[in-house]
């Protein structure tokens, strides 16, 4: 699956993603503590490795959409920063560094030409955010703020989506996106690193999660915490015994699908797989506000 077509998995999907194929993949700059330009990714086992998840994704329930990367845009892979996606409408991801910028405009072009409205900006060129930052849990959305979405775009997603949005102040940076050090699993689990966040952060989560999977630093800088869940389904790049355990305990599968070219950028799962059913179910605060 390397044409750059969209595709199904199944009729009934648990999930649905986009993902961007690895046709121009590569580390031309560095932006985060994981990017160096002397470790840069093999083209084949990039590719061995995507398939791969496309593959496991879809055995795991998911629908798999893809578009493909484009020359100069060696980031293109990791495409659930372009944007937040609200059933059939999204907010563009306003990125932090001018690298990565052209590559909103792309993921934003396939959303509108599959059925989906924008929400734009106000016109605010302090307010920048990546969609790695923004998860849902139950009925809100947490954002992580600092290394690369700044408070006010949070406020914003806030206003104009009409759901409560718990900002989440990262301090370690080789965390960067909250997705690092944060997977949800279902309305009251979740996989959680507290020891990248600040002080409020930590103590926001602690009382929004009533069963947690704690898991040390050294056991997020194993990625394991950037996997998206489909179903009862955690598909992980990797899954330290501890972690394993536990989500077994609960009755959850794993599927572990190995992504270690894209690691070398500082990428996971989830970040290279935009999530299309975010906010899918989610109460809404009322009215709903917008500009």
């Amino acid at each position: 699956m390397n044409d750059g077509s969209s595709s199904t998995a199944s009729r009934n999907p648990l999930k649905r993603f986009l993902l961007c194929s690895p046709d121009h993949f590569d580390i031309t700059f560095e932006i985060n503590p994981w990017m160096s330009s002397q470790r840069r990714p093999d083209r084949k086992k990039s590719w061995g490795e995507w398939n791969a998840l496309v593959a496991d994704l879809r055995a795991a329930g998911a629908e798999v959409h893809h578009f493909p990367s484009l020359p100069g845009l060696s980031d293109m892979v990791f495409p659930t920063d372009v944007g937040v996606v609200d059933g059939d409408r999204f907010v563009r991801g306003r990125f932090r560094h001018p690298e990565r910028r052209d590559e909103a405009a792309h993921g934003a072009t396939w959303l509108l030409e599959h059925g989906f409205t924008e929400i734009p900006w106000p016109d605010d060129p302090g307010m920048y955010l990546e969609g790695g930052d923004v998860l849902r849990f139950g009925d809100v959305l947490l954002c992580g703020t600092g290394p690369r979405t700044s408070p006010a775009a949070a406020a914003y997603l806030s206003q104009v989506l009409g759901i409560p949005v718990v900002t989440v102040p990262i301090v370690d940076p080789r965390f960067y996106h909250l997705d690092m050090s944060f997977c949800p699993l279902d309305a009251r689990r979740a996989i959680y690193a507290p020891d990248v966040w600040d002080r409020e952060g930590r103590r926001a989560i602690g009382e929004l999660v009533p069963d947690p999977l704690v898991i040390s630093v050294e056991e997020a800088l194993t990625f394991s915490a950037n996997s998206v869940v489909v179903g009862r389904t955690v598909v992980m790049p990797s899954c330290p015994p501890r972690i394993r355990t536990r989500l077994e305990d609960w009755g959850f599968t794993v599927r572990v699908s190995p992504v270690d070219e894209f690691l070398k950028a500082g990428g996971g799962i989830r970040c290279m797989s935009l999530d299309l059913d975010l906010l899918g179910g989610a109460r809404r605060m009322s009215p709903i506000l917008r500009n």
